[in-house]
């Protein structure tokens, strides 16, 4: 995939010989068409273990990532470009990085997945723990330690993968308050709750956020 910058071409839909040209958010993109495939091929590709697996992981990342899509979108903002959505970007990093294995079996690990990816620098000795009010999410102010400054906004998570539910502050305490109530009645819901905590700091030149990669804080 390409942007177009040749503006005969700016806004071209549809096949041009063994060439896509597409539209995402008015910017025109072009790829090359996919080569066909013999039958043969086809019929091996179906039964080959290493397709099979992979797939298998395709599709257990889009399951896992169902009840995120406001998490995704907000804690991957950085990771976005182009024609490459938040969530694209999720997907991809999670099928590379978050799964474990066991002998043949293999399965996305809370503690390997990430909520947000960025530059910014994270929290220090963070914690969460469960109340009769919600979650309270603690950490050390670490301003001044590389790109953190007080005012950074605390990014918290909770997420509960067997319900698919996740519930999200994304503007909670600063960096410099060192604490933040994450308000949530639990229910009865089944499933374990795993924490997220990341930062965001605003870059006013570039008119966007920065964010941290979120840090993993158990089961809550």
């Amino acid at each position: 995939m390409a942007r177009v910058a040749n503006g005969t071409l700016a806004g071209l839909n549809g096949n041009m010989g063994d060439m896509i040209f597409y539209q995402i958010n008015g910017i025109t993109y072009v790829r090359r068409k996919p080569q066909k495939r013999s039958n043969a091929q086809k019929k091996w590709m179906k039964k080959s273990p290493i397709n099979e697996r992979s797939q298998g992981m395709f599709s257990a990342v889009h399951d896992y990532l169902k009840g995120l899509t406001q998490v995704i979108r907000f804690g991957f903002q950085g990771e976005a470009n182009g024609a490459r959505h938040a969530y694209h970007a999720c997907v991809s990093f999670t099928r590379m990085n978050c799964f474990s294995l066991t002998g043949q079996e293999y399965q996305i690990d809370p503690a390997l997945f990430k909520i947000s990816r960025g530059t910014l620098m994270g929290p220090e000795n963070p914690k969460a723990e469960r109340t009769s009010e919600g979650v309270m999410f603690t950490w050390k102010d670490n301003s001044w330690t590389s790109s953190a400054k007080p005012q950074d906004i605390a990014f918290l998570v909770i997420h509960n993968p067997k319900q698919k539910i996740a519930y999200c502050e994304e503007m909670g305490s600063t960096r410099s308050q060192e604490e933040h109530l994450l308000s949530y009645k639990f229910g009865n819901s089944g499933g374990e709750w795993h924490a997220y905590l990341a930062f965001s700091q605003e870059n006013p030149r570039a008119k966007k956020l920065i964010l941290s990669d979120s840090v993993y804080l158990g089961i809550v």
